[in-house]
């Protein structure tokens, strides 16, 4: 694949840092600015979403902040203008290697979505007719349907651990279910459904103790949380520019060890996946994860990811955190003191990330939520998996106190308080 200039993508660089480096200096410690409402409006200018909006739910879709969208849009005015369609592969691996806390990017592969990167690790991973897989009763149907679909293909069998708010509970079930068939255990580092963190990593120690594979679905917490992923132990972690990273839509990822890579062979594949390739009949993948990714693709969303990684990296990952656990602590605080007993948590009250869940009394969810749009233009999430039949809220840095505080008084004049 053909690079863009050097020239090109220096100038495109030195002007993402210009455009933002004086909002985003900050010299505070990530505790103090949490609480720094100045600071935070000043980031929120950057992101378009409407201000007629009440944006709650950051964990279906981020919405960028405009220097992500420019670069996007600088990049395909690039290449529609010259046809020089590659760029800097390696360069944006190395980035998501540093966000994820891999060894190198040699240990990333691109995807579209965490459901890609899920499906490369359920449809190659070497497992025969009567081998187990262990999800959680609260998936995501991105990490569940590719399982499933591998047992319909392959019959090897899916089993599913029940959740419970506490760590070692969670930890019993699973290792309750392992029997001398387990394979993997696949399961969320944060459920989808209610935002619980699960132990990921007493969850590798525990599966690898008995040589079993362990992949995480991380479509949440890159950009949500800290992560380092060799201190999870994890043989395989997925996740997506498009959720808490706020870049492109359409461009993900995948962290695979080398080790577990020899155990998960590309189903699908095409030119860039090869060390060699003859008419001899022989094929040679790629020694790295890079064998996993192939053929043309759009670099205006690997340019994207890579300008929403410089930006996150310019608040610092650490300051992002505190702030998102400022604003649902208090946001948590407010609507118990608010609604009282007309609603329960979902959530783990040891789970403080920006994703909540609550459980109306005797009140329709879908139905709530309808209004809290239709009259209060307050946009949120229904939970209908596992049948929990919640309501899920989702803030990020671009959210405000004040947002927070419309959206206790939009419950109130709904549910009656």
């Amino acid at each position: 694949m053909s690079l863009v200039s050097p020239v090109a993508t220096e100038l495109l660089k030195k002007q993402f840092v210009a455009s933002v480096q004086p909002d985003l200096h900050s010299t505070s410690d990530a505790l103090t600015l949490a609480t720094d409402e100045a600071y935070w409006n000043t980031i929120r200018k950057h992101y378009p979403i409407t201000r007629q909006l009440i944006y709650m739910n950051n964990g279906t879709m981020g919405p960028s902040p405009r220097e992500v969208t420019e670069r996007v849009t600088k990049r395909i005015e690039y290449v529609d203008s010259t046809g020089d369609y590659g760029g800097d592969y390696e360069g944006l691996r190395k980035a998501i290697a540093l966000v994820v806390g891999a060894a190198s990017g040699d240990e990333i592969a691109y995807t579209h979505n965490v459901s890609e990167a899920i499906s490369i690790v359920a449809s190659g991973v070497e497992m025969k007719a009567g081998d187990e897989v262990i999800l959680s009763d609260q998936e995501h149907a991105g990490n569940a349907i590719p399982w499933l679909a591998r047992a319909k293909r392959d019959g090897i069998v899916v089993k599913f651990v029940t959740l419970a708010p506490d760590d070692a509970t969670v930890l019993n079930r699973i290792n309750e279910l392992i029997t001398a068939r387990t394979r993997v255990i696949a399961v969320p580092h944060v459920t989808c459904t209610t935002g619980q963190v699960l132990p990921i990593k007493e969850i590798s120690k525990l599966a690898h103790e008995k040589n079993i594979w362990v992949m995480a679905d991380g479509a949440h917490p890159p950009g949500m949380m800290q992560l380092n992923v060799k201190d999870l132990g994890v043989d395989a972690y997925t996740s997506c520019g498009h959720k808490w990273l706020c870049g492109p839509k359409g461009i993900g990822f995948l962290y695979i060890t080398d080790a577990f890579m020899q155990h998960v062979l590309p189903t699908w594949s095409g030119a860039e996946a090869d060390k060699y390739w003859g008419y001899d009949g022989k094929l040679d993948f790629l020694p790295t994860a890079s064998r996993y990714d192939f053929a043309t693709q759009n670099f205006a969303l690997f340019d994207g990811l890579h300008a929403a990684i410089d930006w996150m990296s310019a608040i610092g990952f650490d300051k992002i955190e505190s702030r998102i656990q400022h604003l649902t602590s208090y946001m948590r605080t407010q609507l118990h003191e608010a609604l009282g007993d007309r609603f329960h948590y979902l959530t783990p009250a040891t789970s403080i990330t920006g994703l909540t869940t609550i459980k109306l009394e005797g009140r329709d969810c879908q139905d709530f939520a309808n209004k809290l749009m239709s009259k209060h233009k307050v946009r949120t999430r229904v939970v209908h998996e596992s049948k929990l039949d919640a309501n899920r809220l989702s803030l990020h840095i671009y959210s405000s106190m004040e947002d927070v505080d419309k959206f206790i008084e939009a419950a109130k004049d709904l549910l009656g308080a």
